[in-house]
């Protein structure tokens, strides 16, 4: 049976249950022009409107931007299945990432899929939902700029080398506790910033894999890895606002169901076990 059928069913149950549950609204949540998608009944609006609003933050390969301006990435992939397994429209919300938690808490909108890694911080803010996958950090750098042996350079300082990293995301702050000693560089666009590290502008980028692998392997006569794989690695998932365990409840079905069948995996093998999409970036 496809899942299709089975969603079909699942969400009518779970619309049952949240429909019974609703919560009351506060006077101050009545004033807000998103009053139905703060509520904690977002999953029956999104059936009643039959689209799902997905906000979405450039985070390659997850979230980014072809050479037509197109959204593409995993959590595109994601987003897009789910949305037509389910038989809703979908909207992609631009957001940053300085401002994308509170987008959503204050309704712009329904889930939040942009390679969002998971805290316990974040947590006390939103709902995850099953993360999909676990990364590790990586540093690509300019070859003459920096040799193989000169991560402890960026460390110390010494040199005070540029590297860019993500405003807002974890990988950022991570990088204030290791490079805190270079310039580091706080970003929202990543083409611009893989334009500056070929030509040498920059020195380095720093983000999670595999995006500094696949460049390296784009463009081997201008960049090349260092290892710092000891940085940490997250987990990611989707996110969507504390009051909406209903609609977690239904993407976590919809996650195990298509990891179950492999198409997630083979989503993955694309994205993240292969460079290809590289060469699909606005670069």
């Amino acid at each position: 049976m496809r899942l299709l059928q089975v969603m079909g069913c699942l969400v009518s149950l779970v619309l049952v249950g949240a429909l019974a549950k609703a919560p009351m609204v506060s006077g101050a949540a009545a004033k807000s022009p998103h009053t139905s998608q703060v509520s904690g009944d977002t999953l029956s609006t999104i059936q009643r409107r039959g689209v799902i609003r997905v906000g979405v933050a450039v985070n390659a390969p997850w979230v980014l931007q072809d050479k037509a301006g197109q959204w593409i990435g995993l959590d595109i992939d994601l987003a897009r299945q789910f949305a037509q397994d389910m038989r809703w429209q979908i909207e992609l919300v631009p957001t940053t990432w300085s401002t994308a938690i509170e987008d959503l808490r204050a309704g712009r909108f329904d889930v939040l899929a942009a390679g969002l890694s998971v805290t316990p911080q974040r947590a006390l803010l939103l709902k995850y939902s099953h993360p999909y996958g676990a990364f590790a950090l990586g540093l690509v750098v300019n070859r003459k700029s920096l040799g193989k042996d000169d991560l402890l350079t960026l460390e110390t300082g010494e040199g005070k080398h540029k590297v860019a990293v993500l405003s807002g995301t974890v990988t950022a702050a991570t990088a204030k506790e290791y490079l805190g000693n270079s310039d580091l560089l706080e970003i929202n666009d990543e083409n611009k910033a893989i334009e500056d590290l070929r030509n040498g502008t920059l020195d380095g980028l720093i983000a999670e894999q595999p995006l500094p692998d696949a460049l390296a392997r784009s463009y081997p006569d201008q960049l090349h890895t260092l290892d710092v794989s000891t940085y940490g690695k997250t987990a990611h998932a989707f996110a969507v606002r504390s009051e909406d365990q209903n609609l977690v409840d239904v993407v976590n079905a919809w996650l195990t169901y298509e990891d179950a069948t492999g198409w997630i995996q083979s989503r993955k093998e694309f994205w993240i076990h292969s460079a290809a999409w590289i060469e699909l970036m606005g670069t």
